[in-house]
């Protein structure tokens, strides 16, 4: 209590608290709306590219022929079979050999023909056989032989005298003709045999098969 007689002016309490401490205004919060934006376009892009990777596409040489058989992986070809009925040198050469043994044959009948006196169903027969003999000749493919153009040629001249050669018996059966009437087309039969023979023998050397005289065909 003040000493008596002495005044006194009360002073009221404080009509403000104590300010805060300053604090820096905290950072605003950020928004996650560019992260999902991201994702989204990465997801975006990702199925972009698999779309264009595994797309089927029209020219894929894979792809099933329509209506075609399906293939089988890792199927071999079939083993395609050697034509040895003309389209190499050992089909064409076998056929020139198995119509020589044909001319053989034949030569040798006419010897048998001739010794019995040239009869003219004999002669017939024999007439018969060189022009189916010569037929034959001028159907073979002689393309992949060498020289094989000039020795068909040289065979079919061959088979063409004998062939008249052989007419000229028939006309004067039964009975044979003289060695003179017969004589220049059995000339020009034998050259012509000649000249296929020596056509004849490197290819018949090649090719395993008999290289042949003119006393055979």
């Amino acid at each position: 209590m003040p000493p008596s007689g002495e005044t006194f002016t009360q002073l009221s309490p404080e009509p403000w608290a104590e300010p805060a401490i300053w604090q820096p205004p905290a950072p605003p919060k950020k928004s996650r709306a560019p992260y999902f934006l991201a994702a989204a376009g990465a997801v975006l892009l990702l199925g972009l590219a698999l779309g264009i990777v595994f797309w089927p596409s029209g020219s894929d040489s894979s792809a099933q022929p329509t209506g075609g058989a399906p293939a089988t992986q890792g199927q071999e070809s079939a083993p395609t079979t050697e034509d040895t009925g003309g389209g190499d040198v050992e089909g064409q050469a076998k056929e020139v050999d198995d119509l020589l043994e044909e001319m053989g044959g034949t030569r040798s009948e006419l010897g048998g023909v001739v010794t019995a006196g040239c009869p003219a169903s004999g002669m017939q027969r024999i007439l018969d056989a060189r022009q189916t003999q010569l037929a034959k000749a001028r159907a073979l493919d002689v393309s992949a032989l060498d020289n094989g153009p000039e020795m068909k040629a040289a065979l079919i001249r061959a088979l063409e005298a004998s062939t008249e050669s052989n007419q000229r018996y028939l006309d004067t059966a039964p009975g044979c003709p003289a060695e003179s009437e017969v004589a220049d087309v059995n000339q020009r039969a034998s050259s012509a045999k000649s000249e296929f023979l020596g056509y004849w023998a490197p290819i018949a050397d090649e090719t395993g098969l008999p290289s042949r005289g003119e006393s055979d065909i």
